[in-house]
């Protein structure tokens, strides 16, 4: 399952068109006229892509020594094809900051998914389970998107509109190939490079570790994209926007990060057992580039926003040349955990240079940002000690009941000592308490 995804994800990535971003970021309201062409471009690309998949599927098996992958990656290739007849009308979700409908039209893919995976895996105990549940979610984010927004697209293209789309979405796509590179190209190597057991593995600490950068800095930077193209002209108010959308990510970010590091062999024994015990050491280093993940999808919605999406692009192409260099080496003497480090070495030093331009595009001060990723780090380095010492010191003859008690123990020291730091330091808590409001 884990190759026929990578299969479609590679498919998509390095055809991704860009037009969303692209309409976003326009500076007027109504963009009905795009849509059409914007729509049946999305089209003939999933038409396409469902085609290359399905004849590529027992060439890719095989490059992978995993026949039966073959018929996984052909029913899949219908995912390409679902998603691209989606309604074009929903841009407007993200560009009008109508999130609520944003959330409906992704929950019912999600809710379908779930649903008919676990049904299926209940009757047939198989692999099928998870491919019916993907399809039975696009379906219905597909259909979803038609019910919600009243737009009906209809077969018109305009080569003009095609072109000024694309001025804006060829570096998205180049970028998206890219971030792709670099975020898939490490699983495809250990694939390759090592055993299919290694690929597992690493995906699972990858997933799990890699929580603050998926859960919370992704849907705060879908948000911060069209607002900061909304605001791109007010320099003060794009300033403010910045510094508040990194406050509340490092808020969430540094803590989620901090805890998965320190609890993670007690997840691993609670829910996946001992056998999985070698993943441990790769999850806590991919929780480190989970964290550098998040402070860079503050920055990076921000080059988008004021038309520099060049800039994503090109320290992608640093990243692919740095994996490139090191990945075998670090690979061939520490497994899937000289993968990791190759990983966060390369986010390491991207994210100051990113950073640096993000300070003087906003004319801002580096005391601020510095002060924004300082007060949540302490927190969380307090949070963190706490919880390892309770974990060496006390246990119950239950795993799950340990994970629990210290997820616990953890929010609960975060807490108080943010508070505490917010009454000693004039840390922005209020700022980010009513910013969480408002987006809940």
């Amino acid at each position: 399952m884990g190759i026929a995804l990578l299969t479609i994800a590679v498919l998509e990535q390095f055809s991704r068109l860009g037009f969303d971003e692209a309409l976003i970021q326009r500076r007027e309201d109504n963009v009905d006229e795009y849509l059409n062409t914007a729509w049946v471009m999305k089209v003939c690309r999933g038409i396409v892509l469902g085609l290359l998949a399905f004849a590529a599927a027992p060439y890719v098996a095989s490059a992978f020594g995993e026949p039966r992958a073959t018929d996984l990656i052909r029913v899949l290739a219908l995912v390409p094809l679902i998603t691209g007849f989606q309604n074009p009308g929903i841009i407007y979700f993200r560009k009008n900051l109508q999130f609520h409908k944003q959330f409906i039209y992704k929950i019912s893919g999600t809710v379908a998914e779930v649903s008919i995976a676990v049904a299926f895996a209940i009757i047939f105990k198989n692999v099928w389970a998870l491919v019916f549940g993907l399809l039975a979610g696009n379906v219905t984010i597909t259909t979803a998107s038609y019910l919600i927004h009243e737009y009906r697209p209809s077969i018109e293209f305009n080569l003009e509109f095609a072109k000024e789309l694309f001025s804006y979405g060829k570096w998205l796509t180049i970028q998206g190939s890219l971030i792709f590179i670099v975020n898939q190209g490490d699983d495809a190597f250990i694939g390759w490079f090592l055993t299919a057991t290694a690929l597992g593995y690493y995906q699972f600490a990858y997933r799990f570790s890699n929580a603050p950068a998926t859960e919370v800095s992704h849907v705060i930077s879908s948000v911060a994209f069209p607002a900061y193209s909304e605001i791109q002209d007010d320099i003060d108010q794009l300033r403010e926007g910045f510094y508040r959308t990194l406050n509340l990510t490092m808020f969430f970010s540094f803590p989620m990060a901090t805890g998965i590091a320190v609890i993670a062999p007690t997840f691993v024994l609670a829910f996946l057992g001992e056998k999985w015990l070698p993943i441990v050491p790769a999850m806590q280093l991919l929780a480190a580039w989970g964290l550098l993940r998040s402070i860079g999808a503050t920055v990076g919605p921000l080059f988008n926003a004021v038309g520099r999406p060049d800039y994503n692009t090109k320290f992608q192409i640093f990243k692919v040349i740095f994996m490139a260099i090191f990945i075998l080496p670090a690979t061939e003497a520490y497994g899937i955990v000289g993968t990791a480090a190759v990983v966060v070495g390369h986010t390491l030093i991207t994210n100051p240079v990113a950073d640096y331009l993000a300070i003087n595009i906003v004319d801002g001060s580096y005391r601020r940002f510095l002060a924004s990723l300082a007060y949540p780090a302490v927190g969380s380095l307090l949070m963190g000690g706490a919880v390892f010492a309770v974990d060496a010191t006390y246990s119950t003859p239950w795993n799950l009941l340990d994970f629990f008690l210290l997820v616990g123990l953890g929010v609960l020291t975060y807490a108080v000592v943010m508070v505490a730091i917010a009454l000693l330091t004039g840390y922005e808590i209020r700022d980010t308490v009513s910013i969480l409001k408002s987006t809940v």
